[in-house]
């Protein structure tokens, strides 16, 4: 018996010596690594933030995010004024931009120094007859004139594009219902002249709606693209600028509605809507629909994505370009049915836009990122990230002489009064960057 458990002993000792429950292969093996994982990785001794237990360990060095990879981003206004959202380039260098309309004397500005904007194309474009509707309540009016520019947006052929939610912001937060004839799509030359206006029927553009962003095809007669963010009627609207006759698509399909059981991450701080409605005070973010859109390089394809949700999706603009009617019965079923989840993006984005090359650019808000879907991997690419960016809201590609950019407005919405109780958390001055790209606009014209 002894004999047999020293065997045993023997045999055990050198199973030890020759390996262990720890001794297998590792997978990935050393050095086959993604090299996106490393871009904002650093290896220092104690970085802020840290302290020690034991002077020992003073000078241990640890693996931390930087919270910094690509390009350097270049700081190009500071707005001590108006709380931006939206940004178009000319390919001049002139700089156009628009507020959300309050009590702000403008809603349609342009930039004129690093600090500094004023009204464009002038102030008499920017003050309408009244903003309430007084023998409507709770309505605003009808107006050629601009009431909340919620976009502005320089096409192929270098013209300004002004659209229009035509419904102001009065005591604050409260946004009234608008009439007919107050949202519209406005086009001007860079002289400041208008040469088309396009308003919508109370059939594409409701009372509720809110119009958010919009994306131009000049190629034929043209198309206009535009979001509708409001999560009562999320959709598409289209715009055919050679006939001015419009239509919905994607009326409360996935791509374009919020997701109910959204929490994003801001900073590191899971973040819930604070309302100013009682008792419920504080609920999911839903509180918009679809946001950001673009249109490929190739003008084949809408990108669109809702505010409250991390997917981004894409269309056919062949299905788009189909008006839904009594002669076309399944148009608005085989839009639906084209819709393809392309990518989940890993944050949820407020811009999008695209450069010559075919990237779709992606604010990522709970990362202080902006990143881009490449379409010929089919994959989001991490693009640049900084803890400046504190809401990468729209954005404006474009080619200048000094090279390439994409423009972008950072405006720190989500600590805005709407979203905290009333009270606004925001820090001025909101600010305005450009990053370099390879390449400059997709155009979409004739000539491309």
């Amino acid at each position: 018996m002894a004999s047999s458990l020293s065997t045993l002993v023997l045999s055990a000792v050198l199973v030890s010596a020759q390996s262990s429950v720890f001794d297998f292969p590792e997978y990935p093996p050393p050095g086959a690594f993604d090299p996106n994982e490393t871009l904002a990785s650093a290896v220092g001794t104690l970085p802020y933030g840290i302290g020690v237990a034991d002077q020992s360990l003073a000078s241990t060095p640890v693996h931390y995010d930087t919270g910094f990879f690509g390009p350097q981003i270049e700081l190009v206004h500071a707005y001590y004024n108006y709380w931006p959202t939206g940004v178009g380039v000319g390919s001049d260098g002139m700089v156009f931009t628009c507020y959300p309309r309050g009590n702000e004397t403008y809603t349609l500005g342009l930039i004129t120094g690093p600090t500094t904007e004023e009204a464009w194309p002038d102030e008499e474009w920017n003050t309408p007859p009244a903003f309430e509707n007084v023998t409507n309540p709770g309505y605003s009016i009808a107006s050629e004139k601009l009431i909340f520019v919620q976009s502005v947006v320089v096409d192929g052929l270098d013209r300004v594009w002004a659209l229009d939610t035509g419904r102001p912001r009065v005591n604050g937060t409260y946004l009234y219902a608008q009439a007919p004839g107050g949202p519209k799509l406005v086009g001007f030359y860079m002289n400041g002249t208008s040469f088309a206006m396009y308003y919508f029927p109370s059939t594409v553009v409701y009372a509720d709606s809110s119009i958010n962003d919009v994306r131009f095809d000049l190629r034929g007669g043209g198309y206009a693209y535009i979001t509708d963010s409001s999560p009562y009627h999320p959709a598409l609207v289209v715009v055919d600028l050679a006939t001015g006759e419009s239509w919905r698509h994607l009326e409360g399909h996935a791509a374009v509605s919020p997701d109910p059981a959204f929490v994003p991450v801001y900073n590191g701080v899971p973040f819930y809507y604070h309302t100013l409605l009682a008792p419920n005070a504080i609920q999911f973010m839903t509180a918009f629909a679809a946001d950001g859109i673009a249109l490929s390089a190739d003008g084949e394809y809408v990108y669109v994505t809702p505010l409250t949700s991390r997917h981004l999706y894409r269309v056919p603009t062949s299905y788009l370009k189909q008006q839904p009617s009594s002669s076309n019965p399944y148009a608005a079923i085989l839009a639906k049915e084209a819709v393809q989840t392309v990518a989940e993006s890993g944050g949820h984005a407020d811009g999008l836009e695209t450069d010559a090359s075919g990237y779709i650019y992606i604010g990522s808000q709970e990362h202080n990122a902006i990143h881009r879907y490449n379409a010929t991997i089919g994959i989001v690419e991490p693009f640049i990230r900084n803890p400046a960016i504190q809401w990468a809201d729209t954005f404006s590609v474009v080619t200048l002489a000094e090279g390439n950019y994409l423009y972008f407005t950072v405006n720190q919405l989500w600590l805005a009064p709407d979203y905290q109780n009333g009270t606004d958390l925001r820090t001025k001055p909101y600010a305005m960057y450009r990053v370099p790209l390879e390449t400059g606009r997709a155009n979409q014209t004739e000539a491309a």
